[in-house]
């Protein structure tokens, strides 16, 4: 029992970057340094944002190349991530890999200092100064053409790799295109990232590549709406393949399997925003997120239900204020339905003939997500995220 409370101990005094609460657990117990949390990690994962804890820890032993179980990452994947410089350092000088091959996206290191989120410039020169090579994904994700016609010809079969099975496969052309499916995949989608598409084309990447949705790349633009990625792959000699056939109904009829909306609101503050609407009346029946903190919250009032979700102020890609979450029972047909009434669209649009319906872009596509859910979200014509649901039994 006191061997699993030090365990938990330096596991939380990791995380907070607690330099002398872990002195003194390791100095107790230096064994702590291997010991792992239920995900697999050590405390050496878990410190990364504080580089004085991380260099304390390597100083009691801590093993930089370590694998966590849920990702097997190296600590030095979650710092290229994180953006902290000091300790990508210190776990390059204790001799961590710096090319980090064999994690589970696929994208070593300097895939997760580039291809998560916006690039960590800083991090990447540090990792290519110390030996790290890119790929085509990390190039395309610093929205680099010059590196990108450099990787290519260093290794031309870099153009067929793809991303992991969590990422739908993704070649570097579905890449360029949208980011996977529930997932952050970068961003440099500013406009610029057309040039890449066409770039891409010319050194031989195959735009009839599918990903393990079976989705072409052209399939993939139509989806988003992309009409200019549509435009390009269309000129490149791509074509759509036939909608697929589904049963004739109207989206009207699928409104006895469709629940309430929930709407989601964005917070910059979760614990201001959280202690306001409990002031207001409202009881937190769910939440989520890491030691000390709340990312996502489930609040009711009676039978009023609204969930919120931490975000970025700053962030490039931060969500409109408020999202709206609505469940059906037929998550498969009514996806089916707009799936083919959007690629009916694309085909009328390459085709130069008019079609009245408005697009239904698909934000992200059918997917299963992590917390235990299949979904999918289109955005109405000011933005707003619509996101369908339905929780797997």
């Amino acid at each position: 029992m006191i061997r699993r409370f030090r365990r938990n101990g330096i596991f939380a005094a990791a995380r907070s970057g607690d330099v002398e609460r872990l002195r003194d657990m390791l100095r107790r117990d230096p064994m702590l340094v291997r010991a792992r949390d239920a995900a697999g990690a050590t405390a050496l994962h878990l410190a990364i944002a504080s580089p004085p804890a991380v260099r304390l820890l390597l100083e009691f032993g801590a093993e930089p190349n370590a694998r966590d179980e849920s990702d097997n990452a190296l600590p030095l994947h979650y710092a290229a991530s994180g953006g902290n410089l000091e300790t990508v350092r210190a776990l390059l000088d204790a001799g961590s890999d710096v090319q980090g091959e064999g994690d589970i996206h696929a994208l070593e290191v300097i895939g997760w200092a580039t291809c998560f989120d916006e690039p960590r410039r800083e991090i990447v020169d540090l990792l290519v100064a110390r030996g790290a090579g890119h790929h085509v994904f990390s190039a395309i994700a610093l929205a680099d053409p010059e590196l990108l016609r450099e990787v290519v010809a260093h290794d031309p079969g870099t153009l067929q790799r793809r991303l992991a099975p969590s990422e739908q496969e993704q070649t570097a052309l579905h890449y360029v295109i949208a980011p996977p499916d529930g997932l952050v995949g970068g961003r440099f989608r500013t406009g610029g990232h057309y040039d890449l598409l066409e770039l891409l084309i010319e050194l031989g990447a195959d735009p009839n590549a599918a990903d393990a949705k079976g989705r072409t790349p052209l399939v993939l633009a139509t989806l988003r709406g992309d009409r200019q990625a549509m435009r390009i792959l269309h000129d490149a000699g791509v074509r759509l393949p036939p909608p697929p056939e589904t049963p004739a109904e109207a989206p009207s009829s699928f409104g006895a399997s469709v629940g309430p909306v929930t709407p989601m609101l964005a917070a910059t503050d979760m614990d201001t925003t959280l202690a306001w609407y409990r002031a207001l009346g409202f009881e937190l029946a769910g939440s989520h997120g890491g030691v000390g903190r709340i990312d996502w919250a489930f609040l009711r009032f009676g039978e009023a239900e609204i969930m919120i979700s931490a975000v970025d102020p700053g962030g490039a890609d931060a969500p409109s204020p408020m999202s709206l979450w609505i469940r059906t029972e037929r998550i498969d047909d009514l996806y089916a339905l707009l799936r083919r009434r959007q690629l009916e669209c694309g085909q009328a649009f390459l085709a130069g003939r008019s079609d009245e319906r408005p697009d239904i872009a698909f934000a992200q596509d059918l997917h299963t997500a992590f917390y235990g859910q299949r979904e999918f979200c289109v955005r109405d014509p000011d933005g707003v995220a619509i996101n369908f649901y339905q929780p797997i039994p």
